[in-house]
């Protein structure tokens, strides 16, 4: 199996990229910079308890694809906007009698549509439907650190994903032997319930926003009461316009969504607050003693609220504030 990683360099795609190599032929690509640094040594993973090592494997800029042959399917592992990168890749193999199938892994909601807007305009319709797209939620965050000019990005094993079929054909054997090989734990969810795995993706990824728009840590940041509160209302507000829009949450394998939606939504306030230092050391060790990385996607975090709220006519006030919080921040820096 060939597998191409869309942004190599980065932290999903260096991880996937890494992990992946047992399951087939792993290509890495990604922006020159990026490259440079890997071709330097200059880039490490540090898995858990394991001591750092260095990442090495083979990798290509991002003009010189598609090199030598297509690859039998596509990790995008990059940030948010996909489109504009979906658009750049798949304008250069059009014309190829087989597309490679494409695998998203951004965070937010939009990612999906995004993909098969952009596609539909690239492929044409007919081709479009031709295509495989694969969504995947992954829940091992990845921290980065630099010292001394070189790069360590720190995760916890083993790898934990939900993945659906978004779009195209059904079949999952292939993306399911990959996983397996690779020793990554995933769990399948039916192409019914995919925009409902994005919904309650997102609901992880909103806890602990309005501290990390602080500067402070999720344990720092729930311990304080009135930061408490606004993590609790944003949360709450979020649960309101997934109902309205006529979403659900799942349940996950470890990660039992639903039931905590229905405790946050129903439990009074000042019960919660007694318990907030409980809850900071679960979701703490659920993320592997990682906190939430770069604050730079809370467009496709408190912004999609925000954005579902006024498609929905739910008011969203909290989840404004956390977002302006940060709008502010950047306007006086």
């Amino acid at each position: 199996m060939k597998i191409a990683i869309i942004g190599i360099g980065g932290r999903t795609g260096t991880m996937l990229a890494f992990e992946l190599q047992k399951a087939g032929d792993v290509l890495g690509i990604g922006r020159e910079r990026d490259i440079n640094i890997i071709k330097e040594k200059r880039l490490y993973l540090k898995r858990g308890e394991d001591p750092p090592i260095l990442f090495e494997g083979k990798v290509i800029r991002d003009f010189e694809f598609p090199k030598n042959s297509l690859p039998d399917i596509i990790f995008f592992a990059v940030k948010n906007p996909v489109g504009p990168v979906i658009k750049y890749y798949y304008q250069k193999i059009k014309n190829e009698k087989k597309l490679p199938s494409l695998v998203l892994s951004q965070n937010g909601i939009v990612a999906a549509s995004q993909a098969k807007e952009v596609l539909k305009e690239v492929l044409g319709k007919r081709r479009f439907e031709e295509l495989r797209i694969i969504r995947i939620s992954l829940f091992n965050p990845v921290a980065s650190q630099e010292v001394n000019g070189k790069i360590c990005l720190d995760y916890f094993l083993p790898i934990r994903l939900a993945f659906g079929i978004y779009s195209g054909q059904k079949e999952t054997k292939d993306i399911k032997g990959i996983f397996k090989t690779a020793n990554i734990k995933a769990e399948e969810i039916l192409p019914a319930n995919i925009k409902n795995m994005e919904y309650s993706k997102l609901f992880l990824n909103l806890i602990g926003m309005a501290a990390a728009v602080r500067g402070l840590g999720i344990g720092e940041g729930l311990a304080k009461k009135e930061i408490f509160e606004e993590e609790i209302k944003a949360l709450r507000e979020y649960i309101k316009v997934v109902k309205k829009s006529g979403g659900k949450f799942l349940n996950f394998n470890n990660y039992p969504i639903k039931l905590f939606t229905i405790l946050i939504n129903f439990l009074p306030l000042p019960i919660l607050k007694i318990f907030r230092k409980t809850l900071a050391k679960v979701i703490t060790k659920e993320r592997g003693g990682k906190e939430k990385g770069n604050i730079d996607e809370i467009e496709y975090y408190n912004g999609a609220v925000i954005r579902l709220g006024e498609k929905f006519k739910v008011e969203t006030p909290i989840n404004k504030k956390i977002y302006h919080y940060v709008h502010h921040l950047v306007m006086n820096t």
